[in-house]
């Protein structure tokens, strides 16, 4: 059975921003989606707590089946509780971001200017004065790529297509990504098969057109 054949029962619509329950109660909300870009599967889910902790769950964990209300894990909220966070944050400067170790690789980052008087005397805003950033990151197994809700989607030229809003999956196998469409004349998301993904990189998608029939 293709991507395009997935039996609609058997599938999980992993809907970003919307709540992850388990087996005792509300767990947080599903923050992102960490893929392996060359098995095109889920490997895990990214659960942010209602303090923004935010905790990879292994993808074996979903319970199979859910729709658009929301994801369903076979765990307990303690078991959830209990992983240790992969959001950081640090301040910066100028060229001194955040770099993949051995262990892990760099998420999805948000990043903020923030004032830096420096050697700027009071009332003269030169360059020094905006020179540091604020980063919040992600840290995720070597080799993956983190999908949030936003993430941008591209065609092979560069062009911008949409962003993502979420994914169906059976088991952990990735069907389709969901995407909203960035021209105001598509009406509602739309799900993509995942054999017109050409490329799966952290924040990022890239979709190659299908061919026009002969």
């Amino acid at each position: 059975m293709s991507s395009s054949e997935a039996d609609p029962q058997k599938t999980t619509r992993l809907q970003l921003g919307r709540p992850v329950g388990c087996s005792d109660g509300p767990a947080g909300t599903l923050s992102d989606v960490v893929i392996d870009p060359g098995d095109r599967r889920v490997s895990h889910i990214v659960v942010e707590d209602p303090n923004g902790a935010a905790r990879l769950v292994p993808a074996e964990l979903l319970v199979q089946g859910k729709g658009p209300d929301g994801v369903a894990l076979s765990c307990t909220i303690e078991e959830i509780s209990s992983r240790p966070t992969i959001r950081s944050f640090s301040y910066v400067g100028l060229g001194t971001f955040p770099q993949n170790d051995d262990r892990t690789d760099i998420g999805v980052e948000d990043m903020q200017v923030v004032p830096s008087f420096g050697a700027a005397e009071f009332g003269n805003f030169g360059a020094d004065l905006w020179s540091g950033y604020t980063v919040t990151y992600d840290r995720i197994p070597p080799g993956s790529a983190e999908l949030r809700r936003g993430s941008i989607a591209v065609s092979d030229d560069g062009a911008e297509i949409g962003a993502v809003e979420g994914f169906l999956v059976v088991g952990a196998q990735l069907t389709h990504v969901v995407l909203q469409r960035s021209r105001p004349s598509d009406a509602g998301p739309a799900a993509i098969p995942i054999d017109s993904v050409s490329a799966i990189e952290t924040d990022r998608i890239t979709l190659t057109p299908p061919e026009d029939p002969a």
